[in-house]
Protein backbone atom coordinates (compact mmCIF):
# COMPACT_ATOMS: atom_id res chain seq x y z
CA UNK A 1 0.00 0.00 0.00
CA UNK A 2 2.79 2.22 0.76
CA UNK A 3 4.45 2.02 -2.57
CA UNK A 4 0.87 2.43 -4.26
CA UNK A 5 0.17 5.64 -2.61
CA UNK A 6 3.76 6.90 -3.45
CA UNK A 7 3.04 6.47 -6.96
CA UNK A 8 -0.35 7.93 -6.84
CA UNK A 9 1.15 11.12 -5.33
CA UNK A 10 3.59 11.13 -7.74
CA UNK A 11 1.64 11.13 -10.69
CA UNK A 12 -0.55 13.25 -9.27
CA UNK A 13 2.10 15.74 -8.61
CA UNK A 14 4.20 15.30 -11.97
CA UNK A 15 1.13 15.26 -14.13
CA UNK A 16 0.86 19.12 -12.73
CA UNK A 17 3.85 20.52 -15.13
CA UNK A 18 3.93 17.25 -17.58
CA UNK A 19 0.46 18.02 -19.31
CA UNK A 20 -1.29 20.73 -20.00
CA UNK A 21 -4.77 21.03 -17.38
CA UNK A 22 -6.41 17.86 -15.94
CA UNK A 23 -9.80 18.51 -15.70
CA UNK A 24 -11.70 16.61 -13.04
CA UNK A 25 -15.31 16.62 -13.14
CA UNK A 26 -18.20 15.05 -11.17
CA UNK A 27 -16.27 13.89 -8.02
CA UNK A 28 -19.17 14.26 -5.68
CA UNK A 29 -20.23 10.78 -7.15
CA UNK A 30 -17.57 8.92 -5.57
CA UNK A 31 -19.34 8.14 -2.45
CA UNK A 32 -16.99 7.09 0.47
CA UNK A 33 -17.07 3.28 2.10
CA UNK A 34 -19.22 1.74 -0.70
CA UNK A 35 -18.01 -0.87 -3.43
CA UNK A 36 -17.31 0.44 -6.67
CA UNK A 37 -16.67 -0.64 -10.32
CA UNK A 38 -15.71 1.95 -12.76
CA UNK A 39 -16.37 1.61 -16.18
CA UNK A 40 -14.15 3.59 -18.47
CA UNK A 41 -13.74 3.86 -22.31
CA UNK A 42 -10.10 3.86 -23.44
CA UNK A 43 -8.35 5.47 -25.18
CA UNK A 44 -4.94 5.79 -24.62
CA UNK A 45 -3.37 2.52 -23.47
CA UNK A 46 -2.00 2.07 -19.30
CA UNK A 47 -2.74 6.15 -18.82
CA UNK A 48 -6.63 6.07 -18.45
CA UNK A 49 -5.55 3.72 -15.49
CA UNK A 50 -3.10 5.47 -14.17
CA UNK A 51 -4.60 8.60 -14.42
CA UNK A 52 -7.88 8.02 -13.19
CA UNK A 53 -6.56 6.08 -10.42
CA UNK A 54 -4.18 9.37 -9.16
CA UNK A 55 -7.18 11.76 -9.22
CA UNK A 56 -9.38 9.42 -7.01
CA UNK A 57 -9.54 9.95 -3.70
CA UNK A 58 -9.84 6.51 -2.62
CA UNK A 59 -7.54 3.03 -3.58
CA UNK A 60 -7.86 1.53 -6.65
CA UNK A 61 -7.50 -1.59 -8.60
CA UNK A 62 -7.29 -1.91 -11.91
CA UNK A 63 -7.79 -4.91 -14.59
CA UNK A 64 -5.06 -4.99 -16.92
CA UNK A 65 -3.97 -7.00 -19.94
CA UNK A 66 -2.97 -10.43 -18.75
CA UNK A 67 0.55 -10.40 -21.30
CA UNK A 68 1.53 -7.33 -19.59
CA UNK A 69 2.20 -10.14 -16.22
CA UNK A 70 4.12 -12.75 -18.02
CA UNK A 71 7.38 -10.99 -16.54
CA UNK A 72 8.30 -12.04 -13.41
CA UNK A 73 10.70 -9.43 -13.06
CA UNK A 74 8.00 -6.59 -13.17
CA UNK A 75 5.21 -8.96 -11.57
CA UNK A 76 5.59 -8.02 -8.02
CA UNK A 77 5.22 -3.90 -9.71
CA UNK A 78 2.12 -4.48 -10.78
CA UNK A 79 0.79 -6.19 -7.97
CA UNK A 80 1.95 -3.44 -5.84
CA UNK A 81 0.62 -1.33 -8.56
CA UNK A 82 -3.36 -2.71 -7.63
CA UNK A 83 -3.06 -4.40 -10.79
CA UNK A 84 -4.93 -7.61 -12.13
CA UNK A 85 -4.68 -9.65 -15.67
CA UNK A 86 -7.36 -10.48 -17.88
CA UNK A 87 -6.14 -12.85 -20.33
CA UNK A 88 -7.39 -12.63 -23.83
CA UNK A 89 -7.56 -15.71 -26.48
CA UNK A 90 -4.63 -14.13 -28.82
CA UNK A 91 -3.00 -14.52 -25.15
CA UNK A 92 -3.61 -18.81 -25.10
CA UNK A 93 -6.07 -20.65 -24.41
CA UNK A 94 -4.28 -21.88 -21.29
CA UNK A 95 -4.23 -18.67 -19.65
CA UNK A 96 -7.98 -18.07 -20.33
CA UNK A 97 -9.06 -20.05 -17.09
CA UNK A 98 -7.24 -17.79 -14.91
CA UNK A 99 -9.44 -14.79 -15.47
CA UNK A 100 -11.92 -16.65 -13.44
CA UNK A 101 -9.51 -16.00 -10.85
CA UNK A 102 -8.98 -12.84 -11.35
CA UNK A 103 -13.26 -12.09 -11.01
CA UNK A 104 -12.96 -13.83 -8.43
CA UNK A 105 -10.65 -11.55 -6.92
CA UNK A 106 -12.76 -8.75 -7.92
CA UNK A 107 -15.67 -9.96 -5.73
CA UNK A 108 -13.47 -10.13 -2.38
CA UNK A 109 -12.37 -6.42 -3.44
CA UNK A 110 -15.87 -5.26 -3.88
CA UNK A 111 -17.02 -7.45 -0.93
CA UNK A 112 -14.43 -4.99 1.28
CA UNK A 113 -16.05 -2.17 -0.31
CA UNK A 114 -13.22 -1.26 -2.13
CA UNK A 115 -13.07 -0.23 -6.22
CA UNK A 116 -12.57 -2.21 -9.15
CA UNK A 117 -11.69 -0.17 -12.30
CA UNK A 118 -12.50 -1.95 -15.52
CA UNK A 119 -12.15 -1.31 -19.19
CA UNK A 120 -15.55 -1.22 -20.53
CA UNK A 121 -14.41 -1.52 -24.61
CA UNK A 122 -12.10 -3.91 -23.79
CA UNK A 123 -8.98 -3.41 -26.03
CA UNK A 124 -7.64 0.64 -26.67
CA UNK A 125 -7.31 2.24 -29.55
CA UNK A 126 -5.97 6.18 -29.61
CA UNK A 127 -9.24 7.94 -31.48
CA UNK A 128 -12.32 9.97 -29.96
CA UNK A 129 -14.55 6.72 -30.69
CA UNK A 130 -16.86 4.53 -28.55
CA UNK A 131 -17.02 1.06 -29.28
CA UNK A 132 -18.73 -1.68 -28.80
CA UNK A 133 -18.42 -2.71 -24.53
CA UNK A 134 -17.35 -6.04 -23.39
CA UNK A 135 -19.21 -8.60 -21.14
CA UNK A 136 -16.78 -8.20 -18.34
CA UNK A 137 -18.02 -5.17 -16.43
CA UNK A 138 -21.77 -6.35 -16.65
CA UNK A 139 -20.83 -9.85 -15.27
CA UNK A 140 -19.09 -8.09 -12.13
CA UNK A 141 -21.65 -6.41 -11.35
CA UNK A 142 -24.64 -8.96 -11.95
CA UNK A 143 -22.46 -11.36 -9.35
CA UNK A 144 -21.73 -8.53 -7.06
CA UNK A 145 -25.69 -7.55 -6.48
CA UNK A 146 -26.68 -11.15 -6.76
CA UNK A 147 -24.17 -11.83 -3.64
CA UNK A 148 -25.20 -11.67 -0.23
CA UNK A 149 -21.92 -10.07 0.80
CA UNK A 150 -21.37 -5.98 1.15
CA UNK A 151 -20.65 -6.47 -2.63
CA UNK A 152 -24.16 -6.79 -2.80
CA UNK A 153 -24.32 -2.68 -2.32
CA UNK A 154 -22.15 -2.00 -5.31
CA UNK A 155 -22.11 0.84 -7.55
CA UNK A 156 -21.51 1.87 -11.00
CA UNK A 157 -19.35 4.85 -12.16
CA UNK A 158 -19.17 5.05 -15.70
CA UNK A 159 -15.92 7.53 -16.52
CA UNK A 160 -15.54 9.20 -19.62
CA UNK A 161 -11.93 10.22 -20.87
CA UNK A 162 -11.35 12.83 -23.16
CA UNK A 163 -7.91 13.73 -24.65
CA UNK A 164 -6.64 16.63 -26.68
CA UNK A 165 -3.91 14.41 -28.69
CA UNK A 166 -1.93 11.24 -28.27
CA UNK A 167 1.35 12.79 -28.72
CA UNK A 168 3.19 13.30 -25.81
CA UNK A 169 2.97 16.10 -23.49
CA UNK A 170 1.19 19.24 -23.18
CA UNK A 171 -1.87 18.19 -24.07
CA UNK A 172 -5.11 19.05 -21.89
CA UNK A 173 -7.18 16.15 -20.06
CA UNK A 174 -11.17 15.72 -19.22
CA UNK A 175 -11.53 13.09 -16.44
CA UNK A 176 -15.91 13.44 -16.27
CA UNK A 177 -16.72 10.74 -13.64
CA UNK A 178 -20.86 10.10 -14.39
CA UNK A 179 -23.65 9.25 -12.39
CA UNK A 180 -23.76 5.93 -10.27
CA UNK A 181 -25.83 3.13 -11.70
CA UNK A 182 -27.14 0.85 -9.03
CA UNK A 183 -29.27 -2.29 -8.94
CA UNK A 184 -32.21 -0.89 -8.44
CA UNK A 185 -32.38 0.30 -11.83
CA UNK A 186 -32.36 -3.57 -13.61
CA UNK A 187 -35.14 -5.77 -13.64
CA UNK A 188 -34.94 -8.58 -11.36
CA UNK A 189 -34.28 -12.27 -12.78
CA UNK A 190 -33.62 -11.41 -16.29
CA UNK A 191 -31.33 -14.18 -17.90
CA UNK A 192 -27.69 -13.05 -17.85
CA UNK A 193 -28.14 -12.63 -21.74
CA UNK A 194 -30.60 -9.80 -21.02
CA UNK A 195 -29.01 -8.36 -18.24
CA UNK A 196 -25.35 -8.10 -20.17
CA UNK A 197 -26.97 -6.56 -23.12
CA UNK A 198 -29.69 -3.77 -20.85
CA UNK A 199 -26.70 -3.21 -18.75
CA UNK A 200 -24.75 -2.04 -21.72
CA UNK A 201 -26.89 0.08 -22.87
CA UNK A 202 -27.40 2.06 -19.51
CA UNK A 203 -23.12 2.01 -19.85
CA UNK A 204 -22.89 3.22 -23.39
CA UNK A 205 -25.56 6.01 -23.30
CA UNK A 206 -23.93 7.34 -19.73
CA UNK A 207 -20.27 6.86 -21.55
CA UNK A 208 -21.44 8.91 -24.58
CA UNK A 209 -22.99 12.30 -22.59
CA UNK A 210 -19.25 11.85 -20.61
CA UNK A 211 -16.92 11.88 -23.54
CA UNK A 212 -15.82 13.84 -26.90
CA UNK A 213 -17.24 11.51 -30.03
CA UNK A 214 -15.85 11.92 -33.75
CA UNK A 215 -15.31 8.85 -35.23
CA UNK A 216 -14.20 11.08 -38.37
CA UNK A 217 -11.55 12.81 -36.71
CA UNK A 218 -7.70 12.32 -37.20
CA UNK A 219 -4.79 12.78 -35.29
CA UNK A 220 -2.80 15.97 -37.09
CA UNK A 221 -4.88 17.01 -39.48
CA UNK A 222 -6.41 20.23 -39.80
CA UNK A 223 -9.63 19.49 -38.14
CA UNK A 224 -7.88 18.28 -35.18
CA UNK A 225 -6.00 21.26 -34.95
CA UNK A 226 -8.92 23.10 -34.96
CA UNK A 227 -10.41 20.79 -32.04
CA UNK A 228 -7.25 21.63 -30.31
CA UNK A 229 -7.24 25.27 -30.09
CA UNK A 230 -11.01 24.87 -28.96
CA UNK A 231 -9.98 22.87 -26.32
CA UNK A 232 -7.54 25.16 -25.02
CA UNK A 233 -9.86 28.16 -25.61
CA UNK A 234 -12.28 26.35 -23.14
CA UNK A 235 -9.95 24.98 -20.68
CA UNK A 236 -8.20 28.52 -20.46
CA UNK A 237 -11.83 29.97 -19.58
CA UNK A 238 -11.93 27.39 -16.65
CA UNK A 239 -15.01 25.78 -18.07
CA UNK A 240 -15.95 22.34 -16.54
CA UNK A 241 -15.64 18.92 -17.82
CA UNK A 242 -19.21 19.10 -19.45
CA UNK A 243 -19.01 22.68 -20.56
CA UNK A 244 -15.74 21.64 -22.33
CA UNK A 245 -17.39 18.38 -24.00
CA UNK A 246 -20.25 20.70 -24.86
CA UNK A 247 -18.32 23.43 -26.50
CA UNK A 248 -16.44 20.61 -28.46
CA UNK A 249 -19.30 19.59 -29.87
CA UNK A 250 -20.58 22.90 -31.48
CA UNK A 251 -17.26 22.64 -32.99
CA UNK A 252 -18.02 22.98 -36.78
CA UNK A 253 -15.84 21.34 -39.93
CA UNK A 254 -15.95 24.94 -41.55
CA UNK A 255 -14.67 26.17 -37.75
CA UNK A 256 -11.90 28.62 -38.33
CA UNK A 257 -9.91 28.98 -35.15
CA UNK A 258 -5.97 29.41 -34.05
CA UNK A 259 -4.08 26.66 -34.83
CA UNK A 260 -1.40 27.54 -32.15
CA UNK A 261 -0.44 24.40 -30.38
CA UNK A 262 0.93 25.61 -27.07
CA UNK A 263 2.87 23.11 -24.67
CA UNK A 264 2.65 23.71 -20.99
CA UNK A 265 6.50 22.65 -21.46
CA UNK A 266 9.08 24.79 -19.13
CA UNK A 267 12.41 25.31 -20.77
CA UNK A 268 13.72 23.66 -17.20
CA UNK A 269 12.15 20.63 -18.22
CA UNK A 270 11.97 20.67 -22.13
CA UNK A 271 15.40 18.46 -23.03
CA UNK A 272 13.79 15.66 -20.41
CA UNK A 273 10.48 16.18 -22.44
CA UNK A 274 12.68 15.52 -25.35
CA UNK A 275 14.80 12.80 -24.19
CA UNK A 276 11.73 10.81 -22.97
CA UNK A 277 9.41 10.86 -26.78
CA UNK A 278 13.08 9.73 -28.17
CA UNK A 279 13.33 6.65 -25.78
CA UNK A 280 10.00 5.53 -26.12
CA UNK A 281 10.50 5.94 -29.93
CA UNK A 282 13.00 3.64 -29.76
CA UNK A 283 11.61 1.44 -27.31
CA UNK A 284 8.38 0.11 -29.14
CA UNK A 285 6.61 0.35 -32.54
CA UNK A 286 2.94 1.05 -32.03
CA UNK A 287 2.24 4.65 -31.01
CA UNK A 288 -0.89 3.20 -28.82
CA UNK A 289 1.96 2.64 -26.18
CA UNK A 290 3.93 5.80 -26.85
CA UNK A 291 1.87 8.09 -24.12
CA UNK A 292 2.17 5.74 -21.45
CA UNK A 293 6.09 4.91 -21.94
CA UNK A 294 6.78 8.29 -22.20
CA UNK A 295 5.13 9.71 -19.40
CA UNK A 296 6.61 6.74 -17.20
CA UNK A 297 9.58 7.58 -18.23
CA UNK A 298 9.30 11.15 -17.46
CA UNK A 299 7.71 10.04 -14.08
CA UNK A 300 10.69 8.53 -12.93
CA UNK A 301 13.52 10.39 -14.35
CA UNK A 302 12.42 13.83 -13.31
CA UNK A 303 13.98 13.91 -10.05
CA UNK A 304 16.90 12.41 -11.20
CA UNK A 305 17.12 15.15 -13.59
CA UNK A 306 16.74 17.85 -11.34
CA UNK A 307 19.29 16.36 -8.70
CA UNK A 308 21.74 16.30 -11.87
CA UNK A 309 20.84 20.42 -12.53
CA UNK A 310 21.61 20.73 -9.11
CA UNK A 311 24.74 19.28 -8.99
CA UNK A 312 26.08 20.98 -12.07
CA UNK A 313 24.74 24.40 -10.42
CA UNK A 314 27.19 23.78 -7.80
CA UNK A 315 29.69 22.81 -9.69
CA UNK A 316 29.76 26.22 -11.30
CA UNK A 317 28.08 28.63 -8.73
Amino acid sequence: MIFYNICKYLTRFTSKFYYGKIVVSGMENIPANVPLLLTINHPNSFLDAVLVGAYLNRSTYFLARGDAFQNKIILPVLKALHMLPVYRLSEGKNNLSKNTETFDACQAILKERKIVLIFAEGLSENNWELRSLKKGPARIALKAWNSNTPAKELQVIPIGLTYEHYSGGGKNILINIGKPVTAKEFPENDSEAFFVKTFNQKISVALIDLIYINKDMIEDTPFHHKFRAKFQQLVKENKSAPEVINGLHELSATATFSTSMRLKQTLLFWPLYAACGNITKQLIKSKLFFDSISFGLFLFLWPVYLLLILLVLSVFL
